[in-house]
């Protein structure tokens, strides 16, 4: 690997352009690709046209920039419901297949939520009741995550390609509420192909990026990149928050994913996007020893 793989997205970029257009920005501002953020108003698999598919495909290997898909919480691993089970899967194939045409060696997705926990509470109040066990409601959410995962994982081991289960932890009734909850559903699902896509901000959000890292690192594949100063989802431009970025930017100089820049600036996303890039590459530069070398964090 000859440096940090920077990628932009769709989701910070939506504001004003769409995924075509995104590439091209991609591509123009020597970024090393795109990672496309599924959800139904911009980049659907089911919805997007052949034609977007082939000019995709065309600049990425005209202009040489690699592309990764994001599942923007459309599937819930943890569902209960053998209806939404059923059309989930649909749903990760049709994904897998995008991902595959477009040469994405990831798909990254979420824990899920349990929605027994939140049929137990209205508008965020828990109802008075001993009917139900929430602590084994949660934890069934948690073993059908598993499950559930390891089914989706063999669908996209068949195109050679990994899922990355992001850290939620800010997500209300999350299947994975803490970074070690994610660590074992990772590992439980006995597929080499699942890994961990490691959001910045949201391990900032919960035990703190220190911990979050320590509890991950062995397992991540794929990284989104977003500052963050409060006990909600910021997703600042990198450099205006309080996550200390510092401090795993050895690890960020060496691993071989791609580093993903996921921020909320729609004022102005593009300058934004450009400013998060130039900080993230003082960052690692700065944390290169004397010798200018990078100081390789992998275990």
């Amino acid at each position: 690997m000859t440096g940090p793989r920077i990628y932009v997205c769709t989701w910070s970029l939506f504001p004003v352009m769409g995924p075509v257009e995104a590439a091209r920005f991609a591509a123009r501002h020597t970024f090393q690709g795109l990672e496309l953020d599924c959800e139904p108003l911009d980049f659907w698999p089911g919805l997007v046209s052949e034609a977007t598919l082939r000019e995709l495909t065309a600049i990425g290997d005209g202009e040489g920039i690699g592309f990764t898909l994001h599942e923007e919480s459309v599937v819930n691993a943890a569902t209960g419901l053998p209806e939404e089970e059923s059309a989930d899967a649909e749903k990760i194939r049709r994904l897998v297949e995008v991902a595959a045409r477009l040469s994405s060696p990831v798909l990254a997705i979420h824990p899920g939520v349990v929605r027994e926990l939140d049929a137990l509470e209205r508008h965020g109040r828990p109802f008075a009741t001993t009917r139900f066990d929430r602590e084994a409601l949660a934890r069934r959410g948690w073993e059908r995550a598993v499950e559930r995962i390891a089914v989706w994982a063999d669908i996209a081991a068949s195109a050679g390609i990994t899922l990355v289960v992001e850290n939620e932890v800010h997500t209300r009734h999350t299947a994975a509420p803490t970074a070690v909850a994610l660590a074992a559903m990772v590992e439980a699902t006995g597929r080499p192909n699942v890994r961990v896509n490691f959001d910045t901000g949201h391990a900032f959000i919960g035990a703190g990026l220190a911990a979050e890292f320590t509890a991950l690192e062995r397992h991540i594949a794929h990284v989104h990149l977003d500052d963050n100063t409060s006990r909600v989802s910021d997703h600042l431009p990198l450099g205006t928050g309080r996550v200390d970025f510092p401090s795993i930017a050895g690890f960020l100089a060496t691993v071989d994913a791609a580093l993903v820049i996921e921020i909320y600036a729609p004022d102005r996303p593009e300058a934004a996007m450009l400013e998060s890039r130039d900080y993230l590459l003082r960052v690692i530069a700065a944390a290169s020893e004397p010798s200018g070398r990078p100081r390789d964090r992998r275990r």
